[in-house]
């Protein structure tokens, strides 16, 4: 499974370059830390970061960095049964903040998320809408998403032992002052629990961002240090 994941961020990443001519990269990084305030309420604080790296077209040896945004999610999800639960989130976003024309983002999210199959695969669909709240727009949005993971080292998960994941997203976007868009998002990585209650994740992800009309490939390296503290 590494090879075939070395494999798919190789070749989205030779991609995306040929695709944007200057855009080398992006690198998400996350960290989220959940806890539980009653037998069925949790909640989630997760604070994200987005670099980016250009290369300059005159000068092959000069990368650019900057910083596509910084955030703020609030999560707090409600279990229905076992396998369904119900979440609304708030997001805060500062779009390039490192720039005077950078502008602030804010998002309403309510979802359902379902656990079809628990072990030793698991199996689970997402489905969100949102609302965005922009500087100059706004948007609605429709997401689905059908995820599974896996022990790599055994059938059940134990510390210090790796899982593997995978994930495909389809982020519908409409609205009176914006384009209606389809994008496609496929993701595969690895992760370890490298604590009782934490665990560090890495995936590769490639989004299609409009595969209704002509689709751009962009790769996106994301990692994130999850932590519960129940």
């Amino acid at each position: 499974m590494r090879r075939v994941i070395s494999a798919i961020l190789a070749l989205s990443a030779l991609n995306s370059f040929a695709q944007t001519g200057e855009l080398e990269a992006h690198w998400e990084i996350a960290l989220p830390v959940s806890y539980t305030i009653s037998e069925r309420w949790k909640m989630n604080t997760t604070v994200t970061s987005r670099t980016g790296f250009y290369r300059q077209e005159q000068a092959a040896d000069n990368l650019e960095l900057f910083v596509n945004f910084l955030e703020v999610t609030q999560y707090a999800t409600y279990r229905e049964t076992h396998d369904i639960s119900l979440t609304v989130g708030y997001r805060y976003r500062s779009i390039n903040p490192t720039e005077s024309s950078g502008e602030r983002e804010h998002r309403l999210m309510q979802q359902i998320g379902i656990i079809h199959l628990r072990s030793p695969t698991r199996i689970a669909s997402r489905l969100r809408i949102e609302q965005r709240f922009r500087t100059d727009d706004f948007a609605h949005r429709i997401r689905y998403r059908l995820s599974a993971d896996r022990p790599l080292q055994g059938e059940k998960l134990d510390v210090r032992e790796f899982y593997g994941i995978i994930s495909n997203e389809l982020v519908s976007q409409f609205g009176n002052e914006v384009d209606t868009t389809l994008e496609n998002r496929i993701s595969v990585g690895i992760g370890n629990k490298w604590g009782q209650s934490s665990k560090i994740q890495i995936e590769g992800q490639i989004r299609s961002d409009d595969i209704l009309d002509t689709p751009v490939n962009t790769f996106y390296l994301m990692t994130g240090l999850y932590f519960n503290l129940d």
